[in-house]
């Protein structure tokens, strides 16, 4: 069993929360703990781990923290490092993200499908020293660590302010960024979602979301931190296997991406099965339309859904819990605990809170917000503006919301993606809210593409419910122009079976973009 103390061998725990014999502090690790590696150190002091297990098979240990511990301290992994991991949703891989934490070092993870290409650009981005693969094996890369800014005696420990992790991120499109997260951005977004998802031990969570999506992270996070059990659904990425694994495990947390979700619950209609365990299904990466909350309902009827908005340069922002508020249609609710949420609008050259009613760009502020960039930022619709302190920086999402009366939040759109068409400025958000609004409809997604002559033009891609199926483009065309605003009414109207997807299970609007340049 590792040893909280120094060694001859060199071993150490690298946080700041041991004393002066190297001892945790007692009592519950969710109080003091300030930084990742303390929670994975609490959770192995207490025994914590076997709360962690693969889907019908065995359950996380300390033995195996022991021993990817030694395999990565083999291997040169050394406190202070950046490390490039090969995240999936199995036992062997968790045992590996949590001895990183313990070494002290940043982790990067990363799609294990990753092209080899993409991964060199990340790890020159940035400037890791090693990519440890789905097989534990360590690979060396010609980096050395940055000099440190004053020379210890003794081993650095980690500290809030260290950079916990660093999650390379595309959005929907674009090329990959590194979001900077300290250990400070994660606990406070860690300590907020645990609480206003009044997460406890008796809860089961179904890890279905990646490792390397940093939705799919946070649920093992909040294991660690909850004492809940989290169950790996490891490389299942199938509905049709997905589906029976969720009635067979019993969860009582679904957290899902609205594509994958409705997906789900289709297979589990159509085998007449419910699901009476969860009572909480949550979602990100997307809008989910109350057709597919409604279809969830159906299958899982104990549930509340929680449709969630954020992004990763602030982990979550919004939250809506329809337990709380009755007429919540469409929202995505209100800011989460620790953060400061505004809506704002230029007016004459300055910002100004936007009215009930009007549309902005969302502003956030708080703890959770990251620490930066590295790579190119061309992409990226976010910035950071800093203020008169070197913590009081709002983020500017680069997202369109409105409020309404009650403090309830809407998304509209991103402003990189506002459409003008035929002189007139379409929000996507707006256009697939109308449609969505027909019982012919499941989902919408509205693109923008340019003509040969220059303008622009919307594109929607519609998703029929099962009272639409049969209908064509032209009927299904028809059908909108009866119920949008001439001025709204997208250009062309497109049919999609399945949607295209991301690795982390979003719909892909770079390939939808595309698909939009040829559809007529």
């Amino acid at each position: 069993m590792l040893d909280f103390q120094d060694d001859a061998a060199g071993r150490h725990f690298v946080h700041a929360s041991v004393d002066v014999l190297g001892r945790l502090p007692r009592g519950d690790g969710r109080i003091w703990a300030q930084t990742l590696t303390d929670v994975v150190a609490a959770a192995y002091q207490s025994g914590g781990l076997g709360a962690i297990r693969q889907a019908g098979g065995a359950t996380l240990s300390g033995d195996d923290i022991d021993l990817a511990w030694t395999q990565l301290a083999e291997g040169g992994v050394a406190p202070g490092d950046t490390i490039i991991v090969a995240a999936e949703n199995t036992l062997a891989t968790t045992a590996r993200l949590l001895a990183l934490w313990l070494h002290g070092v940043v982790v990067v993870p990363v799609d294990p499908a990753l092209p080899e290409d993409t991964r060199a650009m990340i790890a020159r981005v940035s400037e890791a020293q090693a990519f440890v693969d789905v097989a534990g094996k360590v690979t060396r890369y010609e980096c050395a660590p940055a000099a440190p800014l004053i020379r210890m005696r003794r081993p650095l420990r980690v500290t809030g302010s260290d950079v916990a992790m660093m999650i390379f991120t595309s959005g929907s499109s674009g090329t990959p960024k590194g979001v900077e997260l300290s250990h400070t951005n994660v606990m406070s977004a860690l300590r907020a979602i645990a609480s206003y998802q009044r997460l406890g031990p008796d809860d089961r969570i179904m890890a279905i979301p990646p490792f390397f999506f940093d939705y799919g992270l946070y649920q093992l996070f909040l294991s660690l931190f909850t004492g809940c059990e989290l169950i790996l659904s490891g490389a299942v990425k199938a509905v049709s296997k997905l589906a029976p694994m969720i009635v067979r495990e019993e969860p009582t947390v679904l957290p899902v991406v609205p594509a994958l979700a409705t997906g789900i619950a289709r297979v589990l209609d159509i085998t007449g099965r419910q699901v009476e365990s969860v009572r909480l299904i949550t979602n990100t990466g997307g809008h989910m339309p109350e057709a597919s909350i409604a279809v969830l309902r159906q299958v899982f009827p104990s549930s509340t859904a929680m449709p969630m908005y954020g992004l990763t340069e602030c982990k979550r922002a919004m939250y809506c819990d329809r337990s709380q508020y009755v007429d919540a249609a469409e929202s995505c609710g209100v800011a989460m605990p620790g953060l400061l949420a505004a809506v704002l609008v230029e007016d004459a050259g300055t910002l100004r809170a936007a009215k009930t009613g009007e549309t902005g760009e969302l502003y956030v502020r708080g703890s959770n917000v990251m620490q930066g960039y590295r790579g190119d930022t061309s992409s990226a619709s976010a910035r950071l503006i800093t203020g008169a302190y070197r913590n009081d920086v709002w983020l500017a999402t680069g997202d369109l919301m409105s409020r309404n009366a009650d403090g309830l939040h809407f998304f509209r759109g991103r402003s990189k993606t506002l459409i003008k068409q035929a002189g007139y400025c379409l929000l996507p958000r707006d256009l697939e809210q109308m449609a969505e609004a027909l019982n012919v409809v499941c989902a919408a997604t509205v693109v923008g593409r340019t003509e040969d002559n220059g303008d622009e033009s919307a594109v929607m891609f519609v998703e029929l419910s099962p009272e639409g199926a049969g209908l064509d483009a032209r009927a299904l065309k028809a059908r909108l122009k009866a119920h949008l605003p001439a001025s709204l009414m997208p250009r062309v109207v497109s049919i999609v079976d399945v949607w295209p997807a991301t690795p982390n299970g979003k719909v892909c609007q770079k390939t939808l973009t595309a698909l939009a340049k040829d559809v007529s």
